[in-house]
């Protein structure tokens, strides 16, 4: 989910930002035009093929082939959620945006310029790479710094939801929603995109961020 200030009160009626660049790309259903406005519950979709390139404020955001995005707006910050595919970011100020993933909030860290990638491999598995810029990764409060220069991928263990324990537990409304994460460093020499091998299990070795 990338996040940037809300320029307005109004929450649907002020645009979120605009599409740079739309290659067999569509927004709400139909084919996303280079131009088009970005507004509070729109959705973004690209095809086998397709890429997108979104201009928010001052940072841009890029969908490969077979991504997808909502965009809302949520406590005074315009938000994109990556639902599917894969995301890269380009930002002059860390602070504009944040990033929602399966495994939490990813945000900019320091007061550098900020660029980096997510990939969702699995409902429970992501990528993560700082490409510059050092990244935060908020669970529910518990920080993880991904370094620049440095790649993860991010297992997101089950929820036990589903015992008798948790059954009779409070909402989950009412209790934290913490998710218990393992990390793996991924070697140096493995690429992270989307379109080729994500990882060699041979190049990872467990991590825990701090």
């Amino acid at each position: 989910m990338f996040a940037l200030p809300a320029l307005a009160s109004d929450t649907y009626q002020k645009p979120l930002g605009s599409v740079a660049e739309s290659a067999r790309a569509q927004l709400d259903g139909i084919s996303a035009t280079t131009g088009a406005t970005i507004y509070s519950g729109d959705v973004v979709a690209t095809d086998s093929q397709g890429t997108l390139r979104l201009q928010l404020g001052m940072g841009q955001v890029y969908l490969s082939a077979s991504s997808s995005a909502s965009l809302e707006r949520h406590a005074g910050l315009a938000t994109v959620t990556l639902e599917r595919g894969s995301a890269t970011f380009s930002l002059p100020d860390p602070m504009q945006f944040e990033l929602e993933t399966p495994a939490g909030t990813l945000r900019g860290s320091g007061t550098h310029a900020t660029n980096g990638q997510v990939v969702i491999v699995a409902a429970n598995q992501l990528v993560v790479r700082a490409s510059r810029g050092a990244l935060i990764l908020d669970n529910d409060g518990e920080l993880h710094t991904i370094p620049e220069g440095k790649s993860y991928r991010i297992v997101v263990e089950q929820d036990d939801s589903s015992s008798p324990a948790v059954q009779n537990a409070p909402p989950k409304s009412a209790r934290k929603h913490r998710r218990k994460l393992l990390f793996f460093l991924i070697g140096a020499g493995v690429a992270v995109a989307a379109t080729i091998p994500l990882w060699n299990f041979g190049s990872e070795s467990p991590y825990r961020p701090h």
